[in-house]
């Protein structure tokens, strides 16, 4: 038997033998409508949605601070073989 509760408000919702059900703030237990579980439904499909795109969010940041690291080592290597003459002697040779 596999038990999930949900809490809106007063109100708890649950699962149980796959079919939903909610108690009220009276203790009363009621099967709930079809209507209320599509709502149910879409708002867990929301919730897990906002989740990815934050995750997807937060690793484009991160990509994003690591191609700009890598950019600045190159650029950086780049100065300081410029600085030491290393292009002219690659030339001239």
């Amino acid at each position: 038997m596999l038990t999930i509760l949900l809490y809106m408000g007063d109100i708890k919702y649950f699962e149980e033998k796959g079919k939903l059900y909610k108690i009220d703030s009276d203790g009363e237990k009621y099967r709930i409508s079809f209507s209320e579980e599509l709502q149910l439904k879409n708002l867990r499909l929301a919730k897990d949605n906002k989740k990815w795109l934050m995750l997807n969010f937060y690793g484009k940041i991160s990509l994003a601070i690591i191609l700009l690291a890598l950019l600045v080592t190159i650029l950086f290597v780049l100065y300081k073989l410029d600085q030491i003459n290393f292009f002219t002697g690659v030339l001239y040779r």
